[in-house]
């Protein structure tokens, strides 16, 4: 979506995401139907008279195996996001939080390559100007991921997004960034250049 106050770019295929929702969900059949297999026929009481906690298991499994597909199902729904618009800059690097980062806080925007993967990297100023979200822990989990990929090269960054989560180049990508930000903010394509 573009436009003359706003851009946000247009997402790819969740294939990722997808492929991990039918490894849970053929995972968890597999183990509900071990579980159903080996305590189906526990009585519901014991000799003693006591209630038997096996006959339960399979009823708890399934219970678990519903509650863990919450998050799974939320990240092929809520897909990554990034946007912008005179005022701010909006990502939403996983599927929890968007966060709004006025351009005043963003201090640089890059694509980056590492460990075969290109990400979208973002460095904010430190400052007193605190308005926007703050990214917190549970948002930095593609920063995270691409810091392990990169044996620890990786530094000074507050957020990073998947660039294969969009369509198009990173070029044209950045391009339409560059048109909302402001000139104070540094933007770099460093696909190719070691970091």
């Amino acid at each position: 979506m573009a436009g003359p106050e706003r851009i946000e770019w247009r997402r790819s295929f969740p294939s990722r995401s997808v492929g991990t929702l039918v490894w849970y969900v053929v995972s968890v059949v597999l183990l509900i139907l071990l579980v159903r297999a080996l305590f189906a026929d526990e009585p519901q009481t014991l000799g003693s008279g006591a209630h038997n906690p096996l006959a339960d298991l399979p009823m708890w499994t399934a219970g678990l195996a519903v509650a863990g597909a919450v998050p799974v199902t939320l990240a092929v729904v809520r897909r990554p996001r990034v946007g912008a618009n005179h005022f701010a800059l909006t990502v939403r690097p996983g599927w929890v939080r968007t966060l709004v980062l006025p351009w005043s806080r963003v201090g640089e925007v890059a694509a980056v390559e590492v460990g075969g993967e290109r990400y979208l990297t973002i460095r904010l100023r430190a400052g007193l100007d605190r308005t926007g979200t703050n990214p917190a822990w549970v948002d930095q989990t593609v920063r995270r991921e691409m810091a392990k990929a990169g044996e620890g090269r990786v530094r000074g960054i507050d957020l990073a997004v998947r660039l294969r989560d969009f369509t198009g180049g990173p070029e044209g990508q950045l391009a339409a960034l560059a048109a909302f930000a402001p000139d104070q903010v540094l933007i770099a394509n460093n696909l190719g250049k070691a970091r």
